[in-house]
């Protein structure tokens, strides 16, 4: 049963307007680390073995029973909730005590919720919504649902009635129920494409925190930024992603770590698992500023680079970009679908202060690639000790060269563009097909210089088999991306469309179904060209039994 605080603090604060005033302003080396870091696991460590394959464990009770709670008001008079710092905003509180923290239902424009509490492990505060679907988002305003400070807190729209979390109406993909489930997460953002430059959820100045169960679609941006700007201080350590989806979004689907220049602080020991992270403009998932031990495992990345021809810049039209410091980076059975530029954008940085003693490196095992518009990879020429990189067990296929439809470029006539001439590089059992050569400097198989190739296949790849992604299997998905009249980039040519050709236009599919869909035809207002098609099913599971079946999103 749920106990409460006084109902007195909900009705006080609710007519003070959420509490102040609003505040805004405008080689054969062991890619194994002889540590691992200490990270909760949130998987459940006995999934019942007898469910059928596309049915899932319900794990009720997941964040034990609750005792003490607190319910934040509902939105102000202007449809948000500004909370920047909530335990000044709520004083008798007993922030250390409470296990739940409750956002209750309904439309907000926006959502701020700032100076959460420090908490340990053993005593995490989950926060959830409570009486209905938390929606946050399309009412016009600059920015969205922001979340910072604090550790060891969980943000959750899981329905697990003996945790008292979330809502029985709003389940998401409880119980392996994965096809259409939009809109049906406990906390969603989706600001119908309103504004440009808007992200769905960011957090910053927070570290140790988890977030589930979390739908963000049709923001400007991105789906979720993580970083604390410009404080190489900071720490933001031993976080979880999980179980989100993040689909049709504007630009990255994961903007994780900081792009500006140092000082910026390390995103270390994270764990990024079980998310769909589905039609980005940009790319799928942008993870920098890396050390410590992260893993990258199980998730579906893509079509990334949607908007790869009218984009905000150049090469921001790749699927994952990379930024590694020290440390260990595994990626491991994840499916990766659209690049323009590269299918991985790897940059290695060396930082002042850095520590390299427990280097070890990076490995990509057993990730399937497809939908390549120019390279599989790209590497950069900075060398970091003690590091080596291991590719092995992945499939690029899905290849067609396209990058001079938009820039002034030529072929380069190889998948893997490799600038570093020193680390260790081991390309074992891969599997590749496209352009003539694998890397920049061995058709296949050899040794060159620091770049050991060893029993790659150049064949194409076994088409992955989803459960019901909503489009056909083998489907072309370089045939796939956001429409535009114009490529502002590069040579900004008008830009036509070919009979079967599928586009995104503010979040929705359409077919152009004539010989050419000419420049300017904007898809719901040309229904003669153009044919709606239903939303995407998004069931992106792998049908158990083929050949990629251990990739992607497991139970």
């Amino acid at each position: 049963m749920r106990r409460f605080l006084a109902g007195w603090f909900i009705v006080l604060f609710t007519a003070c307007g959420g509490g102040g005033s609003d505040g805004e302003s405008a080689a054969a080396t062991s890619l194994t680390p002889t540590t691992v870091p200490s990270i909760t696991p949130t998987l459940d460590p006995n999934p019942t073995p007898t469910l059928p394959p596309l049915e899932w464990p319900i794990e009720e009770g997941r964040f034990g029973t609750s005792g003490l709670s607190f319910t934040l008001p509902g939105p102000r008079a202007d449809g948000g909730l500004y909370l920047p710092d909530v335990q000044a905003s709520y004083p008798d509180v007993d922030w250390q005590a409470i296990d739940r923290l409750y956002i209750q239902a309904g439309h907000y424009s926006f959502l701020r919720l700032g100076n959460l509490p420090e908490r340990t492990e053993t005593n995490r505060l989950i926060i959830t919504n409570i009486g209905g679907q938390v929606r946050v988002g399309g009412l016009g305003h600059y920015y969205m649902l922001v979340v910072s400070g604090g550790s060891n807190w969980v943000l959750t729209g899981r329905y697990d009635a003996q945790s008292e979390t979330g809502d029985i109406d709003f389940p998401g993909h409880r119980g392996g129920q994965f096809t259409h489930t939009q809109d049906q997460y406990g906390i969603m953002v989706d600001d119908d494409f309103v504004r440009e430059s808007v992200s769905g959820l960011s957090v910053s100045d927070a570290s140790n925190f988890e977030v589930e169960y979390v739908e963000i679609k049709e923001v400007g941006f991105a789906g979720m930024t993580m970083k604390t700007d410009n404080n190489g201080d900071a720490v933001m350590d031993g976080v979880l992603l999980h179980d989100n989806y993040i689909h049709d979004t504007g630009s990255e689907g994961l903007y994780i770590g900081s792009t500006q220049a140092q000082p910026q602080h390390q995103i270390r020991d994270w764990q990024i698992y079980n998310n769909r992270i589905l039609r980005t403009g940009t790319e799928a998932i942008q993870l920098g500023q890396l050390g410590g031990h992260n893993e990258v495992r199980n998730n579906v990345f893509g079509p990334a680079a949607m908007d790869w021809r009218a984009a905000f810049q150049t090469y921001q039209d790749n699927n994952f970009q990379i930024g590694i410091r020290e440390g260990f980076l595994n990626v491991q059975n994840n499916i990766f679908i659209g690049s323009a530029d590269s299918s991985i954008s790897f940059f290695a940085h060396e930082v002042d202060g850095d520590e390299t003693d427990n280097n070890v490196g990076v490995t990509f095992e057993s990730n399937y690639f497809t939908g390549i518009r120019n390279f599989g990879m790209y590497m950069n020429n900075r060398t970091l000790a003690g590091m080596t990189y291991r590719f092995s067990e992945n499939a690029f296929g899905g290849y067609h060269y396209m990058r001079d439809e938009v820039y002034n470029h030529e072929n380069p006539g190889h998948l893997l563009r490799i600038a570093n001439g020193t680390t260790p590089i081991e390309l074992v059992n891969n599997t590749w097909f496209g352009p003539q050569s694998f890397t920049n400097s061995l058709e296949n198989n050899g040794v060159s210089n620091n770049i050991q190739s060893t029993n790659n296949t150049n064949v194409e790849p076994e088409a992955l088999s989803f459960v019901d992604s909503g489009l056909p299997d083998g489907f072309n998905y370089l045939t796939l991306e956001m429409w535009t009249s114009v490529s502002t980039l590069g040579d900004k040519n008008t830009v036509t469309y070919q009979q079967n050709d599928v586009v995104m236009h503010l979040g929705l599919p359409y077919r152009c179904d004539v010989a050419v869909c000419e420049s300017g035809m904007t898809p719901p207002d040309h229904s003669d060209l153009w044919t709606a098609l239903p939303a995407f099913a998004d069931d992106v599971r792998i049908v158990p039994g083929t050949v990629w079946s251990e990739l992607g999103i497991q139970r």
